[in-house]
């Protein structure tokens, strides 16, 4: 079967035409392959352009761009782009139509670059749409499948990395060249034409046809204040939208899926005081679909879950504040651990009597992991060389964990740096104890299934907040009054127990293991 390509371009416009209009004709004109027809619909004043000098000149361009004698305005009912896109169907002669906005602003070669992807099978083809003034790359969350439709982040709003290759996609949005002889508007829908783009191409898919995302055609959206669609101001129109294609969704036998969302905005520790308590998040969220917007994603490689970036969540949320485990902590007057903060803020309700299982190590190492955000940070231990001059003296091993820029332990056996989560989890499984301060270890300790016991050396945090009763908890002598507020640059060495006091703790927790 050989395609017909001829096309024809469908602009239904109201209002606009001292703002977007123009733009939108004028890219018609310089597109490399230029389309067979123009149908114009003018929705709105229906004044008589062709007196005015800017149109003149837009006029005469068509002509000379090859659109002489096939381009032709068509004064609608002022009763919406729908009823207009409808009539298109019959209007036009050619096998293809393509719709665009009159906001839109299509490059040089998108209608090239669309119909290059025509195939017999295929029932429709799009590229992006993006907002000029909100120009974001694509986040890994953004969906054009039918069951995400509520996700609300759309594949076609924003760029895609350089050399993305066409794929098949459910629906389509706003500007795409379709085939016209199976094209079926629902004439149910308001003057807005809410959910109108997919309604018509998951028809297509749903007849058995292909519809094509095609990355490298960028139409820039100019997304005009007003004129078109908000023009209509009737909350209704958009409530009768929806309950149409509540409709359409149930007749197409699709549930669309639910989406719960959890933002950690937060460092490693606290994102292994989440994962604690994930499997049960998860079970109780078994019939919905949830992303996890992270800082460590490495953190949860281990298991299979949907996780965005921090700003995919802001593209999302306007406020991420809601999602903050400290805000709420504080909001909440906690006084429990971070781990039971997370399962009361995300309303876990699993086993609320899961116990930690304990155990003693049995290895030949000790783990030791200094510093808090390096060695100068206020929660990170200053008499470390003394420390570990005492630990010699047990008979085990001492490696160090920690990344480029930490500073080497005198006399420590090992220093291993930049070691994967799974890596660290591996040398606490193995070890026979692990020295810590209020750092990510504790809380990954926390995540093992069967964990050994270990030492937090406290100066200025509370280890009822941000720590785990079944560890020696060293607490310094003067405990942070604000737990929840902005660190002190310089650590004070006061705030810690000496090396020997320390020690004398250390001694007695490994030989009590």
């Amino acid at each position: 079967m050989t395609d017909d390509l001829t096309v024809t371009c469908v602009i239904s416009t109201k209002d606009r035409y001292f703002t977007t209009l123009p733009q939108a004709l004028i890219a018609v004109c310089m597109q490399t392959r230029k389309p067979d027809h123009l149908i114009l619909f003018d929705d709105g004043e229906q004044r008589d352009l062709r007196g005015d000098s800017l149109y003149s000149h837009i006029f005469s361009l068509l002509d000379y761009y090859g659109l002489k004698d096939n381009w032709q305005v068509a004064f609608g009912e002022r009763k919406g782009q729908v009823l207009n896109h409808i009539k298109s169907t019959h209007i036009a002669k050619t096998t293809w139509i393509w719709r665009l906005d009159d906001d839109n602003v299509p490059e040089h070669d998108v209608l090239e670059k669309l119909v290059k992807n025509i195939r017999p099978n295929v029932a429709a083809v799009g590229g992006l749409v993006i907002t000029s003034t909100d120009i974001q790359l694509l986040p890994k969350l953004a969906s054009n499948d039918i069951e995400d439709i509520y996700l609300g982040m759309n594949e076609q709003w924003y760029l895609h990395p350089e050399g993305s290759k066409p794929r098949e996609v459910d629906h389509l949005y706003s500007s795409f060249i379709y085939r016209r002889e199976i094209a079926e508007y629902c004439n149910e829908l308001s003057p807005v034409g809410h959910r109108e783009e997919t309604i018509l191409t998951y028809s297509f898919k749903a007849k058995g046809y292909v519809n094509i995302l095609e990355p490298s055609a960028k139409t820039w959206h100019f997304r005009n204040p007003t004129g078109g669609i908000r023009s209509h101001t009737n909350a209704q129109y958009y409530t009768n939208d929806e309950r149409v294609f509540s409709r359409y969704m149930q007749e197409w036998n699709i549930k669309p899926k639910d989406h719960v969302y959890a933002v950690l905005d937060n460092g490693i520790g606290d994102h292994y005081a989440f994962k604690y308590w994930l499997p049960e998040y998860l079970d109780r969220n078994k019939d919905k679909k949830c992303v996890f917007f992270t800082c460590y994603p490495d953190v949860f490689s281990d298991m299979s879950i949907i996780q965005g970036s921090i700003a995919d969540a802001k593209q999302m949320f306007p406020d991420i504040d809601r999602f903050n485990i400290y805000k709420w902590m504080l909001d909440n007057n906690w006084k429990k651990n971070l781990p039971w903060a997370f399962k009361q803020m995300y309303q876990v309700h699993g086993n609320g009597n899961k116990e930690k299982c304990t155990r003693t190590g049995t290895g030949d190492a000790i783990i030791i992991s200094p510093y808090s955000h390096g060695s100068k940070h206020p929660k990170s231990y200053p008499h470390w060389t003394d420390l570990v001059l005492m630990l010699k003296t047990t008979g085990l091993r001492l490696i160090q964990i920690g990344v480029t820029g930490d500073e080497r332990l005198l006399g420590v056996d090992d220093f291993l740096q930049n070691q994967s989560f799974r890596q660290i989890e591996k040398l606490i499984d193995d070890c026979r104890s692990w020295i810590g301060v209020d750092n990510f270890l504790q809380h990954l300790c926390h995540c093992r299934p069967v964990t050994p016991k270990g030492i937090v050396l406290w100066g200025i945090s509370d280890p009822q907040l941000f720590g785990y009763e079944y560890n020696l908890n060293v607490i310094g002598k003067r405990l942070r009054p604000d737990q929840f507020g902005t660190w002190q640059i310089e650590p004070d060495p006061s705030v810690f127990w000496d090396a020997e006091e320390v020690f004398k703790r250390i001694q007695l927790f490994i030989k009590g293991n």
